[in-house]
């Protein structure tokens, strides 16, 4: 028969994805998900404690990844990509954090209770939302691209290169507002204790940061 405890064994898998046009989905409820760039055109799934809890297929050749954690047991996933792949993040409660480094395809995370952090993102398109986590965002502001950064009581922070161009709105319900003007050529258009508008040369990109209890800062990245 099977002993009284089940040792939480890891869980490793990988598949191949058509090159600069990988995708990812991922449905989680508790740990840490990590998502870093790899050479080739592998997407490679770690779970540690997973085990028999992760689920991963790939339904048609070489497309797209679903990636699923049924257990509340919290999980760590760590999962190598190639740096053009889009994502999609869903976790419940992922207090160790969603953390995604060095991806230039589209990205889209939910994580519900605990922080989102983007650092090195050259992607165009990206949406991150937390209730109560903080969310960092470190990366390029690519031309006509979307960057919407949301926490309901977390703090929002959007650290961007110099030479960004991008039409700005930070709306904090009861936190502040730390806005470094000088760090980018940024004309104000609209300034309350609650709300920054503003536009750096006439630009198509848009950054759009909300928080209702959190602050929101917005600098030059180093």
């Amino acid at each position: 028969g099977l002993g009284a405890v089940a040792v939480a064994q890891d869980f490793s898998k990988s598949f191949k994805v058509l090159s600069d046009s990988g995708s990812l989905d991922i449905k989680t409820k508790m740990g840490s998900v990590t998502v870093v760039p790899a050479e080739g055109n592998t997407i490679q799934i770690l779970a540690k404690r997973g085990g028999n809890a992760v689920t991963a297929s790939q339904p048609s050749p070489q497309g797209k990844v679903y990636v699923e954690v049924t257990s509340d047991a919290p999980v760590d996933l760590v999962i190598n990509v190639p740096a053009s792949t889009s994502l999609d993040v869903f976790c419940v409660k992922c207090s160790g954090g969603v953390i995604v480094r060095g991806l230039r395809g589209a990205i889209k995370i939910n994580n519900t209770d605990g922080d989102i952090q983007l650092t090195g993102i050259r992607s165009s398109q990206v949406e991150a939302r937390s209730m109560s986590g903080n969310v960092s965002y470190s990366g390029e502001v690519q031309p006509s691209g979307s960057y919407y950064l949301k926490s309901f009581s977390g703090r929002v922070d959007a650290a961007l290169p110099a030479g960004a161009k991008f039409k700005l709105e930070a709306t904090s319900g009861q936190g502040g507002i730390e806005l470094s003007p000088g760090d980018f050529q940024l004309t104000v258009q609209k300034q309350t204790s609650h709300l920054v508008q503003g536009l750096v040369e006439s630009a198509t990109a848009t950054v759009k940061l909300w928080t209702q209890e959190g602050s929101i800062r917005v600098h030059k990245k180093q």
